[in-house]
């Protein structure tokens, strides 16, 4: 009888182990909302240097410029948490897809800076539902032992929303209307995450969530492929032991969960990232890249690096684990802000100084693509308890768009202030703190089941170890 009882178990752990060809399928429709993420942020790169030119900004007006949106990202991520948990993941992408193509629409044809800066916002408000609503309907419909690559290829559609960004920005960038049709682009990826949600099946654990339960196991079964799912349907109800409430934010237990994911969301953001993406060409002017035109056709390469990277990235994510990867990663981000920082210092006017800028960005940002580019987004989809996960991550990821807003904000004022030496000294050393951070707090998830994890926070295993088998 045990026999027979452990072949069942064993087949139930085999069933959550399989991958088909409709898991991938949902996971890269929803992975659209990336492109979506990644193109608004790349694109304002190289139209800034155009709004600037025919408005005439100050530094800190620019900064509001591309910070807008950041506004809209923060205020879409603190208020979308309880829309997830309660219309669902596939109905808030849908509407988040509606809102992201009207308000882009709207920016390109703007005739002034304060209704462009409220349009961003707009878009800004969709992207930040975005951000956590897709990683977070990609790890309820994962496998575990693909959760990390499934989940990853929302930073995989990122760097290529980035990309996209660029190349749109290198096209448009002798157009007479350059900045208008930059950020119009947008609608394209907008559509086509509209039209493939129409068609994707709703979270199964957000199903059992809502007591639909015979759904669920019908919606489990198809992404599984297989009727056999019986013992992952009952282990997600038995993860269920308290009525959804944002009272359970308070709980001692979940304290870890919420180091993790702030401590992720300020490292990721404030290491540097976004300056690079917000702002990569004119760091390029600044080493002496002079024509707009080349200073973008050098931020295109960093952009097709960012790709790469990320797509050698996702099988090694559930091959080699989540904290080694973070450790490399990071140190390497470290290492390439500092040689940034001593080529500025040594010689701003210097003609190998273009070089080494770009040699240091293509290093920081390769190793951010395996790091804390798509394993910041993953574990704060892991480790929030099934009441509440919409509401914890978008709490995580509120905070990262805080933070993001504060670097996009500040890097100008920080450049005139302290130079660009000082201002990339700043951020390695944030790194440093943050190579300690990840080595104390970050458990290792890897093959680890959603319940599993939740299970350990439950049982009040300290935050390094929650990923515990």
């Amino acid at each position: 009888m045990d026999g027979l009882q452990g072949n069942a178990v064993n087949q139930a752990k085999d069933t959550r182990s399989h991958i088909n060809l409709f898991v991938i399928l949902v996971a890269s429709i929803a992975a659209v909302a990336g492109i979506l993420f990644g193109f608004d942020t790349g694109v304002i790169s190289g139209a800034i240097l155009y709004i600037q030119r025919e408005f005439q900004l100050s530094a800190t007006l620019e900064g509001v410029v591309v910070s807008s949106v950041l506004i809209g990202a923060l205020i879409g991520a603190a208020l979308g948490g309880r829309f997830a948990d309660y219309f669902g993941r596939r109905s808030l992408l849908i509407i988040t897809a509606i809102v992201f193509f009207l308000s882009t629409l709207a920016s390109a044809f703007v005739e002034s800076i304060d209704t462009l800066i409220l349009t961003r916002i707009f878009v800004g408000f969709a992207i930040g539902i975005a951000s956590f609503t897709a990683p977070l309907y990609i790890s309820e419909i994962a496998p575990p032992k693909y959760r990390g690559m499934l989940v990853s290829l929302n930073q995989l559609a990122i760097t290529i929303g980035i990309m996209l960004a660029y190349v749109v920005d290198t096209i448009y960038s002798q157009h007479a209307d350059a900045w208008r049709w930059m950020l119009g682009m947008g609608v394209v990826p907008a559509f086509i995450l509209l039209v493939g949600m129409l068609f994707l099946p709703k979270s199964p654990r957000w199903l059992i969530l809502r007591k639909r339960h015979l759904q669920a196991q019908k919606t489990l079964a198809k992404i599984r492929g297989t009727d056999d799912v019986n013992q992952e349907i009952e282990s997600i109800k038995n993860s269920l032991s308290e009525k959804k409430s944002f009272k359970l934010l308070f709980k001692k237990w979940l304290r870890p969960a919420l180091v993790i994911g702030l401590g992720l969301a300020f490292f990721q953001q404030c290491t540097g990232i976004n300056t690079i993406i917000y702002y990569a060409p004119t760091i390029f002017k600044f080493a002496g890249f002079e024509s707009n035109t080349v200073a973008i056709l050098a931020t295109s390469g960093v952009g097709l690096v960012n790709v790469l990277f990320t797509i050698i990235a996702l099988p090694l994510i559930d091959r080699w684990g989540r904290r080694p990867l973070l450790l490399m990663g990071v140190t390497g981000m470290t290492l390439s802000l500092l040689i940034l920082s001593i080529a500025f210092a040594l010689d701003a006017q210097a003609v190998f100084l273009k070089w080494i800028a770009l040699g240091s960005m293509v290093l920081y940002i390769a190793c951010f693509a395996m790091s804390l580019g798509p394993i910041m987004w993953l574990i704060i989809a892991e480790i929030f308890p099934l009441e509440i996960r919409g509401l914890g991550s978008s709490i995580a990821v509120s905070a990262s768009w805080a933070f993001n807003g504060i670097v996009a904000l500040t890097f100008l004022i920080l450049i005139e202030k302290m130079g660009s030496s000082g201002t990339f000294l700043l951020y390695g050393l944030l790194s440093v703190i943050g190579i300690f951070f990840v080595y104390k707090m970050v458990p290792e998830t890897k093959g680890v089941s959603l319940e599993k994890i939740e299970e350990n926070l439950r049982a009040g295993l300290p935050a390094r170890e929650l990923g515990k088998g």
